[in-house]
């Protein structure tokens, strides 16, 4: 890919206080509606429009972020939006981009990438009454590039080679295959017919009209009778009426165009909007496809890389047409920056391309899984030195002051940081940085965990990402078990947002407790109190949780695993039954051991029985474990 958004930094807008992200080929927003996922696709759609930015068009005061009801958006510091462009390898971008915006390219002379900031902002201008927005580019440091650089024409040369398109998520087929659309009507317009065949086609026209009017006298009697509009309009001339039955000009034949299309060989054939809402929602995206593969480059520059801003690809579109979607949606040509409520769409979308939005006390926030944590500190020897002697996981932008760390911040390397400035004025504030950089990098997963949980997890991973709270047990017995008795006790886990992750069966429990961190999605577990349940809990701290916070999040049985639990608590005879309702005939007179014995080779069997047992059945739902009743009842306001 030759140009694409890699950093959007927000202020002010909207829903959005202080926001800064990174954006991949394909970044895929999810979260609750009015979380602010909306407003960042404007915000990419606003910084890279031409239209935009008219005065007193495409902006109001709504538009800027105000922390309280009283506040006034005339005061505010305004809107900021900006946007990075950089090469992905030095040298990336060819010679005819890099000449042709030589006035706002800037190279980075660490990494030797070349990159491009624009910053559209907005903000109340007293002498013309009015929010003003305005655009300019930006050096290494942030600050405006002047003269040749700040002209209006680099502006126009720089959307030229990043066009930015926005589908909506209610994409009306009739619209978007009109002869008035951003993208058919452009292909139609563009379509090349040679001038003899123009000239036959206006012949069969002509020959075709005059049939249509000989097939009944009654339509040629028509035309005299509206000729009359013409005598008296003319007056000292004579005119006349020809009734077209068909398309006067070979264009007006193209602007009639429609997709005609079927699902199975022999079904008949119906026009698009004859289809159900999800073929219609498609066949929007796909023209997309073809209008970039088709006409981008004539319409724009050679190099040119559009920008896809989709909301809801997966509308109105069942289970696994979402699922499949992704791949088609992936492949599409340029960037692209999706938002989705489809669980389903979501399972396939690797890790690191998830962002998920909420709206807190503080504006919209963005968790996601970074590969690398980053901050600003000042250069020095020492630090350079430090950088030099471990370049496989540090990094230091001179032009940025921008310290990067790509994995987990060790003990000894952040002490080592905290000694490069030993003496430096401003080391209290240094430190604090330090310490705020070592505690993001304990959320650092790796790309092996992340390719464990793409094979394992995948099943469950849409579901997981839209829940409020995770409840995470070891296998399918809990699932079944806990999820018939949290209905039980009024608290139904889907109908409250909690997610039962049975993590034995997906990954391990360590690796999605550090997922739940990172996304800052609460968290708790139930495991057996044995020597692996154990080991489970001791592997979560080994993954820098506090112990004391681990122990408040974490129990186990205390009686063994989960049969010698049920057991200790007095549901022998329950347990029997279901054993004996799987077949198993002798269940009911099998000693203790054989009993024991049978539950562990039947235990998803004998689960569902006993979840078929609870529904509907307070006492027993009283007898069951204390420790899955204690955590169902705190999941209540956890946070």
């Amino acid at each position: 890919m030759l140009m694409r958004v890699t950093e959007l930094r927000i202020q002010n807008f909207r829903s959005i206080k202080n926001l800064n992200l990174e954006l991949g080929k394909t970044t895929v927003f999810i979260g609750p509606n009015n979380s602010g996922k909306t407003a960042i696709l404007d915000a990419v759609r606003i910084a890279l429009t031409r239209k935009w930015g008219q005065r007193g068009t495409g902006f109001t005061e709504y538009d800027i972020h105000l922390a309280t009801e009283s506040d006034d958006p005339k005061v505010s510091p305004g809107v900021s939006i900006e946007i990075r462009t950089e090469e992905e390898q030095p040298g990336e971008w060819p010679d005819e981009l890099q000449q042709d915006l030589d006035d706002i390219s800037q190279l980075d002379a660490v990494t030797g990438k070349s990159f491009i900031t624009l910053r559209a902002s907005c903000v109340w201008n007293a002498a013309d009454a009015a929010f003003l927005p305005a655009w300019e580019f930006l050096n290494a440091a942030r600050a405006p590039l002047v003269g040749r650089s700040g002209r209006r024409v680099n502006l126009e040369r720089f959307w030229q080679y990043l066009p930015v398109f926005y589908l909506g998520a209610l994409r009306d087929a009739d619209d978007e295959f009109s002869s008035r659309s951003q993208f058919w009507g452009r292909l139609l317009k563009a379509m090349e017919i040679p001038s003899a065949l123009e000239a036959r086609v206006q012949r069969l026209l002509d020959i075709l009209n005059r049939k249509l009017l000989q097939a009944d006298p009654r339509l040629a009697q028509v035309a005299d009778v509206l000729s009359g509009a013409t005598r008296v309009a003319a007056r000292d001339r004579a005119g006349s009426v020809d009734l077209r039955l068909v398309p006067l000009k070979s264009w007006d034949l193209l602007s009639k165009a429609e997709i005609i299309l079927r699902n199975e060989p022999d079904w008949p054939w119906l026009p698009l909007q004859r289809h159900g809402q999800g073929v219609q929602s498609l066949s929007v995206v796909f023209l997309f496809q073809a209008f970039v593969e088709h006409l981008l480059a004539e319409l724009y520059e050679e190099h040119s890389v559009p920008v896809l801003a989709l909301e809801e690809p997966e509308t109105h579109l069942h289970p696994q047409a979402a699922r499949t979607l992704w791949a088609h949606v992936n492949e599409l040509p340029g960037q692209k920056i999706i938002t989705t409520h489809s669980p389903y769409f979501v399972q396939h979308v690797p890790f690191r391309d998830i962002r998920l939005v909420r709206l807190t006390e503080d504006g919209t926030e963005v968790r996601w899984l970074p590969p690398s944590f980053s901050v600003q500190v000042p250069d020095n020897a020492e630090l350079a030195a430090l950088v030099g002697n471990n370049a496989q996981l540090l990094d230091f932008d001179t032009a940025t002051q921008t310290l990067t760390v790509g994995g987990k911040l060790e003990e000894p390397l952040y002490r080592d940081l905290l000694t490069c400035y030993g003496i430096h004025a401003d080391r209290a504030v240094i430190s604090g940085v330090l310490h705020d950089l070592k505690d993001r990098s304990q959320q650092f997963i790796s790309d092996d965990e992340l390719k464990a949980l793409e094979t394992y997890a995948r099943r469950i991973r849409g579901e997981i990402f839209f829940a409020h709270r995770w409840f995470i047990v070891e296998g399918q017995a809990e699932y079944l078990i806990v999820h018939a008795l949290a209905r039980e006790l009024d608290y139904d886990l889907d109908e409250h947002g909690v997610s039962l992750i049975d993590a034995m069966n997906n990954g391990n429990p360590a690796t999605f407790a550090a997922l739940a961190r990172a996304f800052g999605i609460p968290w708790c577990a139930v495991f057996d109190g044995d020597q692996a349940g154990n080991q489970y809990i001791q592997s979560i701290k080994d993954r820098d949780f506090d112990d004391a916070y681990v122990d408040q999040r974490c129990a186990v049985h205390p009686n063994g695993d989960l049969e010698g639990q049920l057991l200790a608590d007095g549901l022998e005879p329950e347990l029997r039954t279901a054993l004996n309702n799987t077949g198993q005939a002798d269940a009911m007179t099998i000693d203790r051991p054989t009993l024991e014995l049978r539950l562990g080779n039947s235990k998803v069997h004998y689960a569902a029985e006993l979840a078929a047992m609870l529904r509907g059945n307070p006492e027993l739902a009283a007898r069951m474990p204390q420790t899955f009743r204690d955590a169902i009842g705190g999941l209540r306001g956890l946070a």
